[in-house]
């Protein structure tokens, strides 16, 4: 089984980020869900990317990273929209990263270098608003070009956190697939 850091996304750590850990839990990985929002949460994603804006970037990495600082051996990096840049910047740095899920998220459009022995999942509606067009390319060519396991999942509609089953955008048909392909890679992933 896997230890996994799940990283919220721009709403902050409430409920819909415990109960999508907690899917991953019944199925027997270890969950940690750091809070780099410091407890602040808000009710649209409007609200919390104006506070990410205010708090800064660069101070919620500097908070993701105290937060893995601590964890011995291997883990998987996933995260929720915003998260899914946490998880991906961990992907490509931390030697640790067996593998980077980006949920509800194409990645950030930067040329990166994708270190092979990091696995790339990524997962989103194929409208959704959140998505540039044309973002998750690069990130996903970096990783197929190094080596790493890539995969790409585009799922039906525009809702944004369709796996989040506290949120309206939620369709039950969506998450059940995103899960089973993220267990699935999990479970390839073996022990670790």
């Amino acid at each position: 089984m896997s230890h996994i850091v799940f990283f919220h996304s721009a709403v902050g750590l409430d409920d819909g980020v415990h109960a999508m850990a907690q899917t991953l839990r019944d199925a027997g990985h270890t969950v940690t869900t750091p809070d780099y929002y410091d407890g602040r949460t808000f009710d649209s994603a409007e609200e919390g990317v104006a506070h990410r804006d205010e708090v800064g970037f660069r101070t919620l990495v500097d908070r993701v990273n105290e937060a893995v600082d601590g964890i011995d051996g291997p883990f998987v990096a996933a995260g929720i929209s915003l998260g899914s840049a946490m998880a991906q910047r961990l992907g490509k740095k931390d030697p640790r990263t067996r593998a980077a899920l980006l949920l509800h998220a194409g990645g950030e459009a930067k040329p990166v270098d994708w270190p092979t022995a990091c696995a790339l999942q990524m997962h989103y509606g194929v409208d959704d608003p959140w998505i540039d067009a044309g973002m998750p390319e690069v990130l996903l060519q970096s990783a197929a070009r190094a080596g790493a396991r890539t995969e790409h999942f585009l799922y039906p509609g525009a809702q944004h956190l369709f796996a989040d089953p506290t949120k309206p955008d939620y369709v039950k048909e969506s998450a059940d697939l995103l899960w089973n392909r993220v267990l699935g890679l999990l479970d390839d992933l073996g022990d670790g």
